[in-house]
């Protein structure tokens, strides 16, 4: 069942309820309050017949013989007295005989059992006209005459105005429960809405449109709900484009992997089957082998550095502290001697701290960048710089070259494995773009960072957050 259907059959079966009680209670109520009032009123009426009686008895008859004539006599002379109203009464002798009768019900006697003095006995009785009250009480007769007295008081009306009453709340009910009905349904709809816009955008979502978001037009638990939704709608939009960046990266790298294998390999089995098929000058099989032999360290280079980043990626690091100033030492006497053939000179300026590193790792993430930067600069003359210092609660290396620069649209994508920003010159300088992958899985198990700022023709500052891990203390 539809939870708006839920809403209507509730609030119609719970209005229904509350009315159908409250109404029946209310009447009835109302008519227990009359009835009340209508027995007092039986009870004074018997009470002044009973006084009437006595009172015609002591001026009409005067005589304590209790025989049916004189206690018709008596009765008849009250009942004319009454010039409104003609009682119903009936005069019964203790045998229970009946002695005067005006009253054309059955007699029962059982409401006069057990009647004392001054005590008044009542009941409702139903006759085939409608319902009558019943009262019965005792007379003393002069000294030792008794008398019981019946008095009965039609109250049909009052049943009748009940019932009248329920049929009119009925016809009422009736129309509530429409205009109820209507109201719920109006109400369901019009609470229910953002929901429904909810399932729409559900829909659109599940059909494949990440980008549609639901509308939160208030801020109640609806609201609420949309706010989330759209939360959890922005978290799986931006985990199935990671998917698909991880999906294409995972492409890229394969095919990448692939051409870097085909290259080399197609070389390689050109050139020996040349020395195998042809006759050569022992200058020109110099060449053929000296071909393969190249290409032979590339295929060893790639293999070794798809080997450290898969080492990388799965190894635990063992921290100890490093004197930065002496790693950095270690790396300038490293790199002296590429950078002296090359015509560039290194700068270090590094602020002296330990760290918790692991330091051969930490090595190849700088020469890695460093080495970039010369590649970056190559047929230019200038500086590269190393520079170290504590930033906050980070302790800071940057790598800046000035060669030719990274386009704005490629840095994104420059740690990725295999990509190549100059795939050409990178590959005539042996790269093949893993390098920047490595450092990037260095810094990850450093639990650090690297950043990339470049400029296309004034050269590019990588920036390496590493955490001080509780290594501030300055060296002296």
């Amino acid at each position: 069942m539809k939870f708006s259907w839920k809403i209507f059959f509730s609030t119609v079966v719970i209005t229904l309820v509350i009315f159908s009680v409250g109404g029946y209670v209310l009447i009835q109520a109302l008519f227990q309050s009359t009835y009340d009032r209508e027995r007092a009123t039986a009870l004074e009426e018997n009470q002044m017949l009973q006084y009437s009686f006595v009172a015609y008895w002591n001026t009409t008859v005067q005589d304590t013989e209790l025989t049916r004539e004189n206690v018709e006599r008596t009765a008849r002379a009250m009942t004319e007295g009454m010039a409104d109203s003609r009682p119903r009464i009936r005069f019964s002798a203790p045998e229970k005989r009946i002695l005067f009768d005006s009253t054309g019900a059955e007699p029962d006697f059982g409401l006069l059992e057990g009647l004392g003095a001054d005590q008044r006995a009542q009941m409702l009785r139903k006759s085939q006209e409608g319902y009558e009250l019943q009262t019965a009480s005792r007379i003393q007769v002069g000294q030792e005459g008794i008398l019981y007295l019946e008095s009965i008081r039609d109250i049909t009306d009052l049943f009748e105005e009940r019932e009248t009453q329920y049929g009119i709340y009925k016809q009422w009910m009736t129309g509530l429960l429409a205009v109820q009905s209507l109201s719920s349904c109006a109400l369901a709809a019009w609470l229910l809405r953002p929901l429904r816009r909810l399932s729409r955008v559900t829909r659109r979502i599940a059909g494949g449109n990440l980008s549609v978001r639901a509308r939160v037009e208030s801020r109640d638990e609806f609201g609420d709900l949309a706010a989330d939704f759209n939360h959890m709608a922005d978290s799986l939009e931006q985990q199935f484009q990671e998917l698909e960046d991880a999906a294409r990266r995972q492409e890229d790298f394969i095919g990448s992997f692939a051409h870097e294998l085909k290259t080399p390999l197609t070389s390689m089995i050109g050139y020996a089957d040349m020395l195998r098929t042809q006759e050569m000058t022992q200058e020109e099989q110099f060449q053929a082998a000296n071909y393969i032999f190249k290409e032979g360290k590339r295929l060893e280079a790639l293999s070794l550095k798809l080997l450290d980043l898969m080492v990388v990626k799965n190894q635990e690091l063992t921290l100890r502290p490093v004197n930065t100033r002496w790693l950095a030492g270690d790396i300038q006497g490293l790199l002296q001697p590429s950078l002296k053939k090359a015509g560039l000179s290194l700068k270090v300026v590094v602020e002296e701290v330990l760290l918790l590193l692991e330091p051969d790792l930490m090595k190849t993430v700088l020469l890695n960048l460093l080495d970039n930067g010369r590649k970056a600069m190559e047929g230019r003359k200038g500086v590269l710089y190393l520079l170290g210092r504590r930033e906050k609660d980070s302790y800071v290396f940057y790598v800046r070259d000035m060669g030719k620069g990274i386009p704005k649209e490629e840095l994104s994508r420059i740690t990725e494995a295999f990509y190549m920003v100059d795939k050409s010159r990178s590959r005539q300088q042996g790269g093949a773009g893993l390098g920047l992958s490595i450092c990037q899985e260095i810094m990850k198990q450093h639990e650090g960072r690297m950043e990339f700022r470049s400029t296309e023709g004034k050269g590019t500052v990588v920036r390496l957050l590493l955490p001080m891990g509780g290594m501030d203390e300055k060296v002296e």
